[in-house]
């Protein structure tokens, strides 16, 4: 089996992200052997949860223009700086009309989710994007970053929209009327001191290889009028979480590439 074919949950932002975004189009292909799909404990680092930043204030916002197509594939995290075992593939970031005629109106029905549909279906001034695939090429072991930029203002605009929708106003949606609906819940978001918030949108339908359904955990950082944006999608009760030497390594990348101070790691203990 293909690694697209076993990807083939609708990770939107077909984005494919948001490939591994929310979409109603939940149609996995099954695994052949689930067993030999996940990625042990020997062969790979255990997925945890990004490295958080201090405890007290949120970051400082940080100020920078935004970036060409050029420069933010040039921020991308290279196969060489990627975790051991990790490799990366091309990523498509375009959108067909018919998506975005169904986060459109799904938008329109579920006002208060509008935040979220939107960064699932935006389309911005420029783009790049990779997966990045860890240990088994399969759901789990497979994250889609995308980087893009946005006319001044409107990153800061969606980043604080965003942040309002997933910390209470929005909680379920639907893409299409006869599909599968999506609740939505905040995650834990401060990443090495950017601003970032995080959530994950959840489906009883498209499991692979569990019962449970299917889940895409979202985080979006921002740097000025850039921001950066991962999505990893798998089985629901598998719990997915983003890796946290994945994460902090492209957004260290990202911020050296806006020109934005790059944090120190917070300090152990």
């Amino acid at each position: 089996m293909t690694p697209r074919a076993v990807l083939a949950a609708p990770i939107v932002l077909v984005l494919a992200l948001l490939g591994a975004g929310c979409t109603g189009k939940d149609t996995a292909t099954p695994v052949a052997d689930p067993a030999a799909s996940r990625t042990t404990a020997d062969s790979a680092p255990a997925a945890t949860t990004p490295t958080a930043a201090p405890s007290g204030s949120a970051p400082a916002w940080r100020e920078a223009a935004a970036l060409s197509a050029e420069q933010l594939t040039a921020a991308l995290l290279p196969g060489t700086e990627l975790p051991a075992g990790s490799t990366t593939e091309p990523y498509s970031t375009a959108h067909d009309a018919a998506t975005t005629t169904l986060y459109e109106t799904a938008a329109k029905a579920y006002p208060a989710c509008a935040p979220v549909l939107a960064v699932l279906s935006e389309t911005p001034s420029a783009r790049a994007g990779v997966l990045y695939v860890t240990g088994n090429n399969v759901l789990g072991n497979r994250t889609a970053v995308d980087l893009a930029s946005f006319p001044p203002g409107r990153v800061r605009e969606r980043f604080d929209a965003l942040k309002a929708a997933v910390h209470g106003g929005c909680t379920q949606f639907r893409v299409r009327s006869d599909g599968p609906t999506f609740t939505v819940r905040s995650a834990a978001a401060d990443v090495a001191g950017i601003p970032a918030v995080a959530f994950t949108c959840t489906t009883p339908t498209g499991a692979v290889t569990s019962p449970g359904g299917i889940t895409r955990t979202v985080l979006y950082a921002a740097a000025g009028d850039n921001r950066l944006l991962f999505a990893l999608t798998d089985d629901t009760a598998l719990h997915p979480v983003l890796r946290a030497d994945l994460v902090n390594a492209q957004v260290n990348r990202f911020l050296a590439a806006t020109g934005s101070p790059v944090p120190s790691a917070p300090a152990a203990g």
